[in-house]
Protein backbone atom coordinates (compact mmCIF):
# COMPACT_ATOMS: atom_id res chain seq x y z
CA UNK A 1 0.00 0.00 0.00
CA UNK A 2 1.47 3.12 -1.21
CA UNK A 3 1.82 6.60 1.49
CA UNK A 4 -0.98 8.06 -0.92
CA UNK A 5 -3.52 5.39 0.10
CA UNK A 6 -2.72 5.26 3.85
CA UNK A 7 -3.20 9.13 3.84
CA UNK A 8 -6.32 8.80 2.13
CA UNK A 9 -7.86 6.02 4.30
CA UNK A 10 -6.45 8.19 7.53
CA UNK A 11 -8.12 11.32 5.89
CA UNK A 12 -11.32 9.09 5.42
CA UNK A 13 -11.09 7.98 8.92
CA UNK A 14 -11.36 11.44 10.06
CA UNK A 15 -14.68 11.64 8.56
CA UNK A 16 -15.37 9.18 10.26
CA UNK A 17 -14.59 10.96 13.65
CA UNK A 18 -15.78 14.25 12.56
CA UNK A 19 -19.09 12.43 12.03
CA UNK A 20 -19.61 10.63 15.13
CA UNK A 21 -18.88 13.95 16.72
CA UNK A 22 -21.43 15.90 14.30
CA UNK A 23 -24.68 13.83 14.18
CA UNK A 24 -25.11 13.85 18.28
CA UNK A 25 -25.38 17.30 17.57
CA UNK A 26 -27.58 17.40 14.91
CA UNK A 27 -29.97 15.40 16.91
CA UNK A 28 -29.68 17.12 20.35
CA UNK A 29 -31.21 20.38 18.76
CA UNK A 30 -33.14 18.92 15.87
CA UNK A 31 -35.44 16.73 18.94
CA UNK A 32 -35.17 18.22 21.50
CA UNK A 33 -38.36 20.08 21.47
CA UNK A 34 -39.87 16.40 20.86
CA UNK A 35 -40.52 13.69 23.53
CA UNK A 36 -38.86 11.15 21.40
CA UNK A 37 -35.81 9.34 23.17
CA UNK A 38 -33.07 9.98 20.70
CA UNK A 39 -30.20 9.82 23.18
CA UNK A 40 -31.44 5.70 23.25
CA UNK A 41 -31.25 5.11 19.89
CA UNK A 42 -27.48 7.23 19.61
CA UNK A 43 -25.41 3.99 20.16
CA UNK A 44 -27.01 2.49 17.00
CA UNK A 45 -26.65 5.39 15.02
CA UNK A 46 -22.98 5.85 16.14
CA UNK A 47 -22.00 1.85 15.60
CA UNK A 48 -21.76 2.17 12.11
CA UNK A 49 -19.31 5.08 12.08
CA UNK A 50 -17.39 3.45 14.43
CA UNK A 51 -17.27 0.17 12.69
CA UNK A 52 -15.99 1.70 9.80
CA UNK A 53 -13.54 4.01 11.49
CA UNK A 54 -12.13 0.58 12.16
CA UNK A 55 -11.51 -1.36 9.01
CA UNK A 56 -9.91 1.84 7.61
CA UNK A 57 -7.50 2.13 10.30
CA UNK A 58 -6.66 -1.82 9.99
CA UNK A 59 -6.60 -1.30 6.26
CA UNK A 60 -4.25 1.37 6.82
CA UNK A 61 -2.15 -0.33 9.19
CA UNK A 62 -1.52 -3.51 6.85
CA UNK A 63 -0.11 -6.91 7.63
CA UNK A 64 2.20 -7.13 10.93
CA UNK A 65 5.82 -7.28 9.91
CA UNK A 66 6.59 -9.31 12.98
CA UNK A 67 4.60 -12.08 12.85
CA UNK A 68 5.17 -13.78 15.84
CA UNK A 69 3.47 -17.36 14.52
CA UNK A 70 6.29 -17.96 11.95
CA UNK A 71 9.60 -18.58 14.17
Amino acid sequence: MTTSEKTNLIKKNSLCWVGAIIVPLILHFGLSSTKFPWPLILPFLLFGLMFASNNLLSQAIGKPTDDASHK
